[in-house]
């Protein structure tokens, strides 16, 4: 009898977001097709943002949190942290603590980073052959 459930064959349960819809629909495309159980979003900066994010927290038990680099200020080039990204990254944190205190922060440099920052925090997921 195995011990791991038929969803955890399918690869890591991965909730991403960031400030970019057309970002957004891209990493979740990739990520389901590479075999993860993915979704992903454009966050809004406002209580509306806050509701939508405590919300998709509660909908599902993710592995991990993906949380993109406009956001996180993990990309300094593109996107540098100002004051106003500091803050709604802190306020993002602590909504992920409260919905979801057993999930993995992961931080996204950028959508190309978004495969390896997974891999950096979870590990290969179990399920997915590496290329």
């Amino acid at each position: 009898m195995s011990l791991v459930s038929p969803s955890r064959l399918r690869g890591w349960r991965i909730l991403g977001f960031g400030k970019h819809p057309e970002i957004a629909a891209a990493v979740q495309e990739k990520l389901r097709s590479l075999g993860f159980q993915a979704t992903a979003f454009a966050l809004t900066n406002d209580e509306a943002g806050d509701a939508r994010l405590a919300l998709e927290l509660k909908r599902a038990e993710y592995d991990g949190v993906a949380i993109g680099g406009y956001i996180n200020g993990q990309d300094p080039v593109n996107f540098p942290a100002t004051l106003e990204t500091t803050v709604w990254f802190n306020r993002v944190l602590n909504l992920i603590h409260a919905n979801a205190p057993d999930t993995k922060i992961i931080l996204v440099r950028g959508p190309e980073d978004v495969v390896p920052a997974i891999e950096r925090v979870l590990g290969k997921s179990p399920g997915l052959r590496s290329s």
